[in-house]
């Protein structure tokens, strides 16, 4: 495996807070890559050689990191909890040694450290205002904690030194002054030209599609709108964000049969009230061809011989209690073949297949109000003349009705033509064969992690597991977050599983697309390209 673009920090992701040691040795980075389960995360770095020395996770969110101003020690301030009951910690690590020492505070949170001097650190601690009617404020205190020699501490040493009583403070905000290092992305690019290299903060890749010549599409929610990269790796055009003020990529991504253009959506307009611009560009050079515009907000469902469908997402907040728009039937080129009703279309609607030689979609059925999710969803065909019922998503009576859709990829084989599909249920992630179009259940697992991404080639099935948990798989594998695995189409035996570690890190998936020759890409939350190159087959 190999990451897409090679450059230093990949592990970062969207980074907060940076500082180095005062003897230069170690770069600290408090960072965030969506997905993790609100945990905080600290990378370490050496100084030298930008390589990755250690990383910090935490339960809590984290408020603040600072070096020690003479030795290479890092106090780190968490805090996590809501209007009515803040918990926090603080914690000391030693690059050195990566050893590390962890102190809980009940009843407060960690919001602000500062070194007095060496001996003496200053901890600001929040404290919630119980208070029904105005919710949401806090009272601060200030203690100063004093060491002769901050390094080796223990638990229970850090625990007595922080039980120290604390006097009651107004915290001017505007006067805290954080690390040396204020602007970290600045820092990080400017780290990274001294040692002849380039780092630019990268959002969560969205979507990732791969060409047949081996060219890689990756669409992400903030950034560029649309990148392609070469086979081995290089930046071959990239079509910038929208300048425009309102508007955002939408990461829906159609590529037309023939590999020559590819349509992505762009949201206009504000929460309340957004619409779709459908740009087309070349996939050549990534020139613009055209654009559409609907004033709705654009899901993408399409199949191999071209026609796709513009559907009502209906992403909107708060959520809309209008009907639909009805959706629109495309060629290629852009050309409006029918309008169909879809009827509702929430993000649990969400129902991309891959391959497909049929426009699939999931599809609202029963009374009730729509609002609450009470609607039977059902998986139905869709041509220019309507909508043709296939089978229900729910393949259990247990599963209940409040069911989320997911990745999906169409398969054809010795076990005939079907569907493999993910679902969320109350119960867990689940990834499915179903048989099609009748929808009897051929294989089934339950997963311990969220399932981002799907994708065959050559009788094998991928998936790619996010962060999440679930409640434990109950048939076929368990799998946890962050993995790659592989299954047969046919029977759902898996043939491989491996954590995407790479360099020290787990990358968390976002995306999957398996190319011509059956190797894979994998975009993930650190804003990273994985390519596996996957040698089996069945």
């Amino acid at each position: 495996m190999r990451l897409i673009p090679d450059d230093p920090f990949p592990e970062i992701g969207h980074p907060y807070t940076t500082d180095v040691s005062a003897d230069g040795r170690w770069i600290a980075v408090s960072c965030h890559a969506s997905g993790r389960g609100g945990r905080g995360r600290i990378v370490v770095y050496r100084a030298s050689d930008l390589a990755l020395w250690d990383q910090i996770v935490l339960d809590q969110g984290i408020e603040w990191l600072v070096f020690h101003p003479a030795l290479p020690v890092l106090a780190v301030g968490t805090e996590d909890g809501d209007a009515f009951e803040l918990r926090g910690g603080l914690h000391l690590y030693e690059p050195e040694t990566r050893r590390r020492t962890d102190a809980a505070i009940d009843g407060a949170g960690v919001s602000a450290l500062r070194w007095r001097d060496a001996r003496r650190l200053e901890v600001t601690l929040a404290r919630p205002v119980v208070d029904h009617v105005d919710p949401g404020r806090v009272t601060y205190t200030r203690l100063v904690c004093e060491r002769h020699d901050w390094r080796g501490m223990t638990a229970d040493v850090l625990t007595t030194v922080l039980a120290a009583p604390g006097m009651p403070v107004e915290v001017d905000w505007s006067g805290i002054k954080g690390p040396d290092i204020d602007l970290p992305q600045r820092y990080l690019t400017d780290t990274a030209a001294e040692k002849g290299r380039v780092w630019t903060r990268r959002s969560g890749a969205a979507v990732v599609e791969v060409l047949r010549d081996g060219r890689m599409l990756a669409a992400s929610r903030s950034g560029a709108l649309l990148e392609c990269w070469s086979p081995d790796g290089t930046l071959q055009w990239t079509v910038p964000a929208p300048d425009e003020q309102g508007q955002r990529s939408g990461c829906r991504l159609y590529v037309t049969p023939d590999d020559e253009s590819a349509w992505i959506t762009v949201l206009v307009g504000d929460s309340s009230d957004r619409r779709t611009l459908l740009c087309r560009f070349a996939l050549a050079d990534g020139a613009q061809l055209a654009e559409l515009r609907l004033d709705f907000p654009v899901a993408i469902a399409a199949r191999t011989d071209g026609a796709w469908v513009a559907r009502d997402s209906r992403e909107l907040f708060p959520g809309p209690r209008w009907p639909p728009n009805e959706s629109v039937v495309l060629t290629p080129s852009g050309r409006q073949l029918a309008t169909v009703a879809l009827g509702e279309s929430d993000s649990s609607y969400d129902f991309p297949v891959r391959r497909s030689p049929h426009l699939l979609c999931l599809y609202g059925v029963g009374g009730g109000d729509v609002m609450t999710g009470a609607l039977e969803k059902w998986v139905v065909r869709v041509d220019p003349h309507g909508t043709e019922r296939l089978f229900p998503f729910a393949w259990d009576d247990s599963l209940g009705r409040h069911l989320r859709g997911g990745p999906a990829v169409y398969v054809d084989d010795d076990a005939g033509p079907g569907l493999v599909h993910t679902c969320t249920a109350p119960d867990g992630t689940h990834l499915v064969r179903r048989a099609y179009p009748g929808g009897a259940v051929v294989w089934a697992h339950r997963f311990d992690a969220q399932v981002t991404g799907v994708d065959a080639h050559g009788g094998l099935v991928h998936a790619v597991t996010g962060a999440g948990a679930g409640a434990g798989a109950v048939t076929g594998t368990r799998a946890g977050a962050c993995e790659l695995l592989t299954l047969r189409a046919a029977e759902g035996t898996v043939v491989r599983r491996s954590e995407l570690g790479l360099g020290g890190h787990v990358y968390t998936p976002t995306c999957l697309s398996a190319g011509p020759s059956g190797d894979l890409v994998i975009g993930t939350a650190e804003g990273r390209l994985i390519s596996a190159a996957f040698p089996l087959r069945t």
